[in-house]
């Protein structure tokens, strides 16, 4: 089941569909996307509204595969770590 919820992005009025529960979740993020939006609104204040959602989108885009590709190096370090700590068990 969902309900729609009023959320309020950049000014403007959305009604989004929400599964039951998880309206905190939506809240905190219209909340995050608002932030990230006006601290993009004031480096480039001329932007009109869509392209300052595209380069939002983007530049949000861009941080979450940083993010990906930081967790992957992450596990593959801890992986090879393992895997040493492995080896010198073997040879004690």
């Amino acid at each position: 089941m969902s309900n729609k919820v009023d959320i309020l992005i950049n000014g403007r009025n959305y009604a989004i569909n929400c599964p039951d529960g998880e309206e905190p979740a939506l809240e905190r993020a219209s909340n995050y996307i608002n932030h990230f939006i006006q601290e993009v609104r004031r480096y480039s204040p001329q932007l009109p509204h869509e392209e300052l959602l595209v380069l939002c989108a983007l530049t949000l885009f861009e941080q979450t595969e940083s993010l990906k590709n930081h967790q992957e190096t992450e596990n593959q370090a801890n992986e090879m770590i393992e895997k040493m700590v492995q080896d010198i068990k073997n040879l004690v």
